[in-house]
């Protein structure tokens, strides 16, 4: 062995001196990230879709998150992630703490940057609860050269559609399209956010003029938080795989935006997050609808049985094809069984849940549960004998999601 001169205060100046290198060439190599989507040389892309991550309400959820992140960017060693909203729980903000988004962005984020792995963010209805604006959350996410999430325009509804090419060499082959479906209500009406009109005009203005650009249609695929009505439809009446544990929390108006897709006719799949549990797709008159697998340990779900993950999908170049599974926080791969359409949610739904005259949406029960159980936690006296009969009275299935 080689012997240091000089004592442990210079060994430890060597060391300080090596750590600083070290961080120094790790900054480096992610300030030098190519912000161009290109095809691998064998003509693959290769997306990981996290979707509702939920960090933010504490009990040791997060590192467990970070642990089916890792494990899933480890065994998949993506192109790009695909962030389909509610990385936090907004509604565990206690109003006061502040900083508060911006930390856990660092760590929501972390996994990827370890694996420097670029990602695109799709804001989801809880995201924005906490004490930053849908905006600001964009330009925090922006900070990072990994990051190639857009603010779109500003006079289009929401912030998050935006746009990004895959590239084969100087040819755009694949466009993947990202939106922003908003939070509570549509149109002044009550349910769930949507893509709404002005957002569905865009896409259909913008893909007409990148194909008068390019001289031709490009396939797209699109990534959103909330689902649209049609993922009701597809599970009524086409084959899927996968499964239906719950109602379909939709649009609680439709906005035309599937209408706007066939009419257009690039859109060859649609992925969404938001319903825990459920991970099924299917083909609707040729564009395939799916969700993804719920990655987080917080909030509610995946049912008992399911391990937390990712759906991950793979695209061919040309001609354009793609393929999908889902990896689990375990590294195995779930071959998803042809969907059995029998009992509870799994038979025909008409109405979103959450709109007038459809179910209540597990989403809406677990965040009042989350909310009554923090002020549970805080008063005394009088208040707190309210709350917990308040509690007292959620169904046996709200309290358990606790």
């Amino acid at each position: 062995q080689r012997r240091v001169h000089g004592g442990p205060k210079v060994v430890l100046k060597m060391v300080s001196r090596c750590v600083i290198v070290l961080a120094l060439c790790a900054s480096v190599a992610v300030a030098q990230v190519d912000h161009t989507l290109r095809f691998r040389e064998d003509g693959t892309f290769r997306i990981v879709q996290f979707t509702d991550l939920h960090f933010g309400e504490g009990d040791g959820k997060d590192p467990k998150t970070q642990d089916v992140q890792r494990a899933v960017l480890a065994a998949e060693k993506p192109d790009l992630v695909i962030m389909t909203g509610d990385s936090v729980s907004g509604f565990a903000w206690d109003g006061k703490t502040k900083p508060w988004f911006a930390p856990l962005w660092k760590e929501f984020t972390r996994p990827m940057t370890e694996f420097n792995t670029r990602w695109a963010y799709a804001l989801g209805n809880h995201d924005h609860q906490g004490d930053l604006t849908q905006d600001e959350i964009i330009s925090l996410d922006q900070t990072s050269p990994l990051s190639l999430t857009q603010k779109g325009p500003a006079d289009v509804d929401g912030v998050t559609n935006f746009v990004l090419p895959i590239y084969q060499g100087e040819e755009v082959l694949t466009n993947l399209w990202i939106f922003d479906s908003h939070d509570d209500g549509c149109l002044g009406v009550g349910g769930w956010g949507c893509v709404r009109p002005n957002q569905v005009a865009w896409y259909k203005s913008l893909s007409a003029k990148l194909t008068q650009l390019r001289g031709a249609q490009v396939p797209g695929l699109s990534f959103f938080h909330i689902p649209m009505p049609e993922f009701m439809w597809v599970w009524n009446e086409f084959p899927t795989v996968g499964n239906k544990s719950e109602d379909v929390s939709c649009f609680a108006v439709n906005t035309g935006l599937y209408a706007a897709m066939k009419e257009v006719g690039d859109m060859k799949g649609v992925f969404c997050g938001h319903d825990h549990n459920n991970d099924y797709g299917g083909p609707y008159y040729g564009i395939d609808l799916l969700y993804g697998r719920k990655t987080g340990y917080g909030c509610y779900g995946p049912p008992e049985g399911w391990q937390k993950g990712a759906r991950v999908i793979e695209i061919t170049a040309n001609p354009f094809s793609y393929r999908t599974w889902i990896r689990q926080e375990d590294g195995t791969v779930v071959d998803q069984p042809v969907s059995q359409k029998t009992g509870g949610p799994m038979v025909k739904q008409s109405v979103c849940a959450g709109a007038a005259g459809g179910a209540r949406s597990n989403c809406e029960a677990f965040e009042e549960a989350y909310k009554l159980k923090m002020a549970l936690d805080r008063p005394t006296g009088a208040m707190q004998v309210s709350v917990k009969s308040l509690l007292d009275r959620l169904s046996d299935e709200t309290r358990q999601m606790l």
